[in-house]
């Protein structure tokens, strides 16, 4: 039986790792993702306890609105206190709409987002609020948790008042 040259059997090996690599960046990429789906899913339950597990114990955010929260349990707080107010029984959609790995366990985020059902005091309905997001996610694990998330409502369309 005739054995592979070692030069061959070298690249085959790295070959191999290659699609590997881009096996589990396409992965990681996918789960970073993910964090938007996630988000949704628990802001539209009204779910604080499942929004703040999507942080590290000492991730932040910080809201469109200027609302801070550090460390999981403030950022729990945060969102309970926000549903109290004009996103009572609010709605979010959200989208990532770019993905770039700053190290293989950290990734930046961008995207946008919608929020539908607010209303005034009175009870008398708010348009949508829309704006951009910035989620810079860290890998534990197997998992992905955001250990800062940015909520940006831009103050006048690009371009105007210039």
């Amino acid at each position: 039986m005739r054995t592979l040259p070692r030069w061959i059997s070298f690249l085959l090996l790295l070959l191999a790792s290659a699609v590997a690599a881009a096996q589990t960046a396409a992965e990681d990429e996918k789960d970073v993702r993910s964090l938007g789906r996630q988000i949704q899913d628990a802001w539209n339950k009204g779910d604080a306890k499942m929004l703040g597990d999507l942080f590290l114990t000492d991730g932040d955010y910080i809201s469109s609105t200027g609302r801070t929260a550090r460390g999981r349990n403030e950022v729990e707080k945060a969102f309970s206190a926000q549903w109290g107010g004009i996103y009572k029984g609010t709605k979010i959609t959200t989208t990532i709409t770019s993905v770039r790995f700053v190290r293989r366990d950290v990734a930046i985020a961008d995207g946008a987002f919608d929020i539908t059902g607010m209303k005034d005091a009175a009870g008398k309905a708010i348009g949508t609020r829309s704006g951009l997001t910035t989620v810079i996610a860290a890998k534990k694990g197997d998992r992905w948790y955001m250990a800062a998330l940015r909520g940006m409502v831009p103050s006048a369309p690009e371009g105007v008042g210039k």
